[in-house]
């Protein structure tokens, strides 16, 4: 009799524990996106501009067309050219219809939505951590190492972390169709995806499923026809004198350089250290060469194309010159990932959690942004060593997700 009743009251505080870690992960999810609606906000003026540019037939490229809208909705120019494809400010569109911050609501809305979402999808793909307070207070150290900072920002690293899960979920469950529409989507930020998209293909193609290729590009030319359509000439202005100087400074209206852009790159990391920029650029090209070989051979050797992903979403992150902290919801993945793999022994398991304390410490002491590239070194450490345990112990075949 004892024993049931201790094992009643066991279950009651396991189940309350559950309940009470879930609700510190939503409050808390719920706090930080209306922190940062509040007290921040950065590119959904860009998004929006650009997409009012559209319907009243101009050319969101051209930055000049942008500055009375970015005045009138904010009451400043700022640092918003648009780099986008015509088609993403086309998917904004229906928000300008609302005022400026009403929209800005929703489009927190919309990506707190999704990220709660891709999350889910995530756990059920890698089938961890397990139901309860592991994955609520995991969901909590995701959202506040990943989520925070593109909330703050407006930014669209939430939409890139949720399309690629999806895609990722479409393949394992062999829907092409759905993956080449997801694949082709995850390009509305070719500068963070256009290595993943490719290294995805490709090993598909190797293994027989040219499918998702095929509908990417019929899809990606039908985005590229209509938009050349309803804007003949949106390309122009990406080979006028000072279109890219948006990407290497911070500029206060088009030609208005007003600093130096710093980003969270090795190059940028490494120049904070004094090295010499020509060494910086030198070290670069070495370490992308031999990421490049690394996601070659990855996609040659490798049957868990959930590896291939995440070799290149490291390698892209570790090497490509255009990527700031607000993109990394990508890295959720390599992040679960290697503490999925960890999580076999308790010894294995608590190293991890070292790791990820480090890695979240980054977010407290940074200075500057570029300080932000520890959390990369941190996961490529997480995840190699993840990697060779996964060698040498006998992982589940759908957590490599080889079933394709």
């Amino acid at each position: 009799m004892k024993l049931v009743v201790s094992n009643n009251m066991k279950a009651k505080y396991i189940k309350l524990g559950d309940f009470a870690a879930l609700c510190t992960w939503l409050v808390s999810s719920v706090v930080m996106a209306i922190s940062s609606l509040i007290f921040f906000g950065q590119d959904f003026r860009g998004y929006f501009a650009a997409a009012r540019v559209l319907i009243i037939g101009g050319n969101p490229y051209d930055y000049k067309q942008l500055v009375p809208i970015l005045l009138e909705v904010t009451g400043y120019v700022g640092n918003n050219p648009y780099y986008y494809p015509p088609w993403f400010a086309w998917f904004i569109t229906p928000l300008t219809w609302l005022p400026f911050n009403i929209a800005r609501v929703f489009w927190m809305l919309f990506n707190f939505a999704i990220w709660v979402v891709g999350l889910c999808l995530l756990s059920k793909l890698l089938n961890w951590p397990d139901t309860g307070w592991r994955r609520w207070l995991m969901y909590l150290f995701a959202t506040f190492l990943f989520a925070l900072i593109t909330w703050r920002y407006e930014q669209t690293g939430i939409i890139l972390f949720t399309l690629l899960v999806a895609t990722l979920t479409t393949i394992h469950k062999k829907k092409w169709v759905w993956a080449g529409l997801w694949l082709s989507l995850l390009l509305i930020k070719p500068n963070i995806t256009f290595i993943l998209v490719v290294a995805i293909i490709v090993w598909l193609i190797r293994r027989g499923h040219w499918q998702p290729f095929i509908t990417m590009c019929l899809v990606l030319a039908s985005l590229l026809f209509v938009s050349t359509i309803a804007t003949p000439d949106w390309y122009r202005p990406l080979f006028e004198t000072g279109f890219r100087n948006g990407l290497g400074y911070v500029l206060d209206g088009p030609n208005n350089i007003v600093a130096v852009r710093i980003n969270t790159t090795l190059m940028d990391w490494l120049t904070m250290f004094g090295i010499n920029r020509t060494v910086c650029v030198v070290i670069n090209i070495i370490a992308s060469v031999i990421g490049g070989i690394s996601i070659v051979w990855g996609i040659i050797k490798s049957k868990s194309l959930l590896k291939v992903v995440i070799l290149s979403l490291l390698v892209t992150f570790a090497v490509i010159p255009y990527i700031l902290q607000y993109d990394f919801p990508l890295l959720t993945l390599p992040l679960f990932w290697g503490l999925a793999l960890l999580s076999y022994t308790r010894k294995t398991l608590w190293g991890g959690m070292v790791i990820c304390g480090f890695i979240a410490s980054v977010l407290v002491w940074e200075r500057p942004i570029s300080d932000g590239y520890w959390i990369v070194i941190g996961l490529i450490i997480l995840t190699v060593w993840s990697w060779t345990l996964s060698t040498s112990q006998s992982i589940p075949e759908d957590l490599l997700l080889t079933k394709t």
